[in-house]
């Protein structure tokens, strides 16, 4: 059966519903999702490859903002590498075996003020790690551009990965630019803004794993 045709395989047809009628038996009101799901027309996915094999025995996240994005955003540093964490935990294992808590990142940061002149190489050492990986929040707002009253999420950040002792670090760099929602601007409500952040600095967390791990995405428009 050729890929992209929305036509769903028998099997899966017949497993769907057997799914949405043991939901209904159990007194659940959301048949309707598997039924949304089922006439969904499916598309081709593609594989995007790591840009970098990231390897490490003891790895340390250290984020980095400026003092505009403290001033509105004080816990956006935290926030950013415990969702990274969770990232490098999710996707990278086995090949990180260990990664130093946040916290304790935060806590060298404070006392060491001086820390952003260290190179990364120096950072590394610092927690008695092999590897680092810094990431510079170059923008960071839940407050749409040319608005006082909208949201979406923005976070830019740089980058780097360095390890110890290495001929030339970083060994890698990029950059990497998360948008939310990317089709439209949301009102202001109550807690929206801490959920768009939580959403946000997710997804932020997320697109820099994938520098680091393959994962599919689908072809929107079928097969070519």
């Amino acid at each position: 059966m050729a890929r992209g045709t929305g036509v769903r395989p028998v099997r899966e047809v017949i497993l769907l519903l057997v799914l949405a009628l043991a939901v209904v038996a159990s007194g659940c009101h959301m048949p309707g999702v598997f039924f949304a799901w089922l006439a969904a027309p499916r598309h081709p996915k593609k594989t995007i490859e790591a840009e970098y094999e990231l390897e490490s025995e003891r790895l340390v996240i250290v984020v980095y903002a400026g003092t505009d994005t403290l001033f509105k955003y004080p816990t956006a540093p935290l926030e950013v590498s415990y969702d990274l964490v969770n990232e490098v935990c999710l996707h990278l294992s086995p090949r990180v075996k260990t990664v130093v808590g946040p916290v304790d990142v935060v806590r060298w940061q404070e006392s060491n003020l001086e820390w952003p002149n260290m190179t990364l190489d120096d950072i590394a050492k610092a927690f008695q790690a092999d590897t680092v990986l810094y990431v510079e929040l170059e923008q960071y707002s839940m407050i749409e551009e040319r608005s006082s009253n909208l949201l979406r999420g923005r976070v830019n950040g740089r980058v780097q990965v360095a390890k110890v002792d290495a001929e030339r670090n970083p060994t890698f760099e990029a950059t990497v630019s998360t948008v939310f929602p990317e089709d439209r601007q949301v009102g202001v409500l109550q807690d929206s803004e801490r959920k768009l952040r939580a959403i946000t600095t997710r997804m932020f967390a997320r697109d820099v794993v994938r520098k680091f791990h393959g994962y599919e995405v689908e072809v929107q428009g079928g097969a070519k």
